[in-house]
């Protein structure tokens, strides 16, 4: 094993390609509770950018390597890599070769799962799994409607309601979005632009049983409208970077809402419900049930210019993925 490696670090918040730096690093010595990973995979998502550009500078410590998710092999107390690989999430940042992560909450992938699907299934998919099946209490036949149809998270929404029997509906701005998400499982799709003039009662006959709103503003505001009195409204992301109106929402269209942040969800889960997610996850993979998506690209470290311009392309299908080399 080397005495140093490459990782991408940033010490100053700002736009990703001119504040990320790559570097060399120190082989850590590790501490008694904590496993060394050597990295293969690790994916480009949009929360990995938000700290970067400062919108969590009160509880972003610099400098800091960035990435949430990724998958490796694990080190042996030698130095030499093993045949177990491992997810490096809650780590000390997976854009980098070598990762620290903690012992106790490591996730062990199956020999059947491959590196590019382990290594993305965290933050989108952990985050969906827990929002139907602990965040909100919904039953088979039930509405749910959601908006930023076109990202990554919406097609692992439908397939996972789906199983369900939950009866998605799926917001998009672009219509090319429609049959892919239909095919994933959606149960309708609508424009944005339709649902500013009509809820979805007038469009289906129904009120959906809850939301959960990626994009904020104006665009979360038409998905509440939509939602039955007393139903839920949860803020996923930020996409269109403006808040909703809480006080509207809650109070005059009565709704109960909520602020999903997975690694809340992470904090409070105890360690059997940590294992338990991860491994269902992986079932659901390996029947073919969930189908994530193959990378767009794939770049070494040295090359995060490129590799972030192509994931910042709205064109890109898949997600762009870091390895080592």
């Amino acid at each position: 094993m080397p005495q140093t490696f490459p990782r991408l670090r940033f010490s100053r918040f700002g736009s990703p390609e001119q504040v990320i730096a790559l570097e060399d690093a120190v082989i850590p010595a590790l501490q008694p509770n904590q496993l060394l990973v050597q990295m293969r995979y690790a994916p480009i998502n949009p929360s990995d950018l938000i700290p970067i550009y400062g919108q969590y500078a009160h509880r972003t410590l610099l400098p800091q390597v960035p990435g949430y998710e990724g998958a490796g092999v694990a080190v042996d107390p030698r130095g030499q890599p093993t045949d177990r690989r491992a997810l490096t999430v809650m780590g000390n940042g997976s854009w980098q070769s070598f990762v620290t992560i903690d012992s106790a909450k490591a996730i062990w992938v199956p020999d059947d799962i491959d590196d590019a699907t382990a290594a993305q299934i965290y933050i989108n998919p952990l985050t969906c799994w827990v929002l139907l099946t602990q965040w909100l209490q919904l039953n088979a036949g039930d509405i749910l409607m959601i908006n930023g149809g076109g990202s990554a998270i919406g097609l692992l929404f439908c397939q996972l309601a789906a199983l369900r029997g939950i009866r998605l509906v799926v917001v998009v701005r672009n219509p090319t979005h429609r049959q892919a998400l239909l095919n994933a499982g959606a149960w309708r799709v609508v424009e944005g632009q339709l649902l500013q003039q009509y809820r979805l009662q007038q469009l289906t006959g129904h009120a959906a049983r809850a939301a959960i709103d990626c994009v904020g503003g104006e665009d979360g505001l038409h998905l509440a409208l939509s939602v039955s009195v007393t139903g839920d409204f949860v803020a996923l992301g930020l996409l269109g970077n403006r808040q909703v109106d809480w006080q509207y929402i809650s109070r005059q269209l009565r709704l109960r809402t909520s602020l999903f942040h997975l690694r809340k969800w992470n904090a409070q889960a105890t360690a059997v419900q940590w294992q338990a997610a991860f491994q269902q996850l992986f079932n659901l993979v390996r029947r073919g049930q969930l189908v994530l998506q193959s990378p767009a690209a794939i770049y070494p470290l040295r090359h995060y210019k490129l590799a972030l311009q192509h994931a910042a392309d709205s064109k890109t299908q898949g997600k762009v993925f870091f390895t080592p080399e």
